[in-house]
Order: structure tokens, then C-alpha cells, then sequence
């Protein structure tokens, strides 16, 4: 009850606001909304005021210029709370877009809405009040073709693909000679070493702490140059032979966590088109 009500008081303000409009209210309203606690069960005030008086420019209650006048006018909006505003409406504009191409239908050809939408980003775009850089990495494509911000929305696609994939999947050309037989047998033999439990026997030299081991396999990384990925499926394979060995997070966390996924998504996959069941051990990992 206190999350609707406090929604239904920030959506009757932009209301209030639009009935009897005036920049100082406006301003009032954002400066209020930003300035108020945030409480993560709740919409954000700041989302929902600039949310509402978006949708408002959409509908063609507001025109552009007054929302665009308001925020550029440092007497009434304060500098410290435009990286915060521009963000929001960032985040808003995407919204708008999907909401705009879902409620299109074919009867509907005339487009206005969606004009009213880009006639905003563009004022907003004049008065500098929100960066390009910004608006490409939030809003679609075919958006931002629309908007001016890119030439082709093919071509922005298929760049950001390409970004994508040199920055998450291509792999270091690591020195495979160096790193070979020798790195990846100590490897092992100091994967053996990590203790199983508070009285586990399994150590040749005594090892009862975890972090012992890690500190161990963080130098051999980098002394012979093995490639993480190779690591992290042997760390795996360690921990899934002996499933008490999984809580030590701490080995797993030497890893860059975006890549843990694959990883295991990768043994899963092998065990898809076999004959023999998804050992359960390859679940405790998850």
C-alpha cells in the first residue's frame, strides 16, 4: 500500500502540473522528486515525474520546447542534477519507443505519437541536455535512425556486434608453447591440493586453507602465461569431482564472472546430445 501510494502522489503532481502548467512548478516538481529518499521497493520519484511529462509530450499535452526550457534554464533546475536527468530520460525514451511500437496498429498509420517522441529527443538533443553517446548505447537502433543520431540502423547493428565480440569472445593469442605441459600439470597438482573439508586428508603437503591454493593458482596463471578460460574449466572440473570443494567461491571469483556461464553452459551442452544423463555433480556447481 505505501509503494501505490506513493506512486499515485508523484503521478497526481505531474498531473496537477499539466492542468495549470507553469516552469517553476515544473522545475519545482523535478527538484522535489530527485531530493526525495530512495526506497528500492518503489518507483523512482525522478523516473515517474520525468516518465509522466514524456508521455504527456507523446500524447501531445506538452509541447517539447516547454519541457525543453525548463531543464536548461540553470535558475530553475540545478547543473548537479542533469547527469541523473539525463539518464532517466534515457531509460524513459527506450520505454516510450517499445510502448509506442507495441500499441501501433495497422489502422493506426498516422505516426504521431512516435513523431512527438523524436521531436523531443531532438530538442533535447539541440539544447544539449542529453548526449548522443548516451542515447546510442540505450535506445534501439531503428530509433536512433529515426532520430539522426546514426545513418543506418543495419550498419549501427552490425558495428555493435562486432564491438561485442572482440570485447567478450575473442581470446588472447597466449604462448602455447610456454604455457603447455608444464603450467597445466602444476595446475592440476595444486588443484588436487585444495582441501575438501576442515578435516580432509587428500593433501599431500597438509593444505587446509583454501586460500593457500588460490594464491597458488593465481601465481601459476601468471607465471606461465595459461589462458583463464582453460583455468577455469579445470577449476571446475576440480570442484565438480569433489562437490564439498564447492564452497570455495574464492577460486571461481579469480575469473571474470561474465564468462562463468559459458563456461558451464558449454558442459551442459556436451551432455545434450549424449546417450549418458547430466551428472549430478555438474549441477551442484550452479
Amino acid at each position: 500500500a505505501p509503494v501505490v501510494e506513493q506512486r499515485t502522489r508523484w503521478h497526481t503532481m505531474s498531473q496537477s502540473l499539466l492542468d495549470n502548467w507553469s516552469d517553476e512548478g515544473c522545475a519545482a516538481a523535478i527538484s522535489e522528486a530527485a531530493a526525495s529518499p530512495a526506497d528500492p521497493s518503489a518507483p523512482n520519484p525522478l523516473k515517474v515525474v520525468l516518465h509522466d511529462l514524456s508521455s504527456a509530450v507523446v500524447r501531445g499535452a506538452l509541447e517539447p520546447e516547454r519541457l525543453v526550457t525548463v531543464l536548461s534554464d540553470a535558475a530553475l533546475v540545478d547543473r548537479a542534477l542533469l547527469p541523473r536527468v539525463q539518464s532517466d530520460l534515457a531509460d524513459i525514451f527506450w520505454f516510450l519507443g517499445l510502448r509506442i511500437e507495441a500499441e501501433k496498429s495497422d489502422e493506426d498509420g498516422d505516426g504521431a505519437p512516435k513523431q512527438q517522441l523524436l521531436a523531443l529527443v531532438a530538442a533535447l538533443l539541440q539544447a544539449e541536455l542529453v548526449a548522443p553517446e548516451l542515447l546510442k548505447a540505450r535506445l534501439d537502433p531503428e530509433m536512433l535512425q529515426e532520430a539522426g543520431l546514426v545513418a543506418s540502423h543495419a550498419d549501427f547493428h552490425r558495428a555493435q556486434v562486432r564491438l561485442n565480440t572482440r570485447a567478450l569472445y575473442t581470446q588472447q593469442k597466449y604462448n602455447l608453447l610456454r604455457e603447455g605441459s608444464e603450467g597445466y600439470s602444476k595446475l592440476v597438482t595444486e588443484l588436487a591440493e585444495l582441501p575438501a573439508g576442515p578435516r580432509d586428508g587428500t593433501s599431500t603437503r597438509g593444505c587446509t586453507r583454501a586460500a593457500e591454493v588460490v594464491a597458488n593458482v593465481q601465481s601459476l596463471i601468471g607465471y606461465f602465461d595459461l589462458d583463464p578460460n582453460r583455468v577455469l574449466d579445470l577449476v571446475l572440473e576440480a570442484l565438480e569431482a569433489v562437490p564439498s570443494r564447492a564452497s570455495h567461491r574464492s577460486l571461481v571469483e579469480l575469473f571474470n564472472p561474465q564468462y562463468l556461464p559459458h563456461v558451464l553452459g558449454f558442459k551442459f551442452q556436451f551432455y545434450k546430445g549424449e546417450a549418458e544423463a547430466t551428472p549430478l555433480s555438474l549441477y551442484a556447481l550452479c
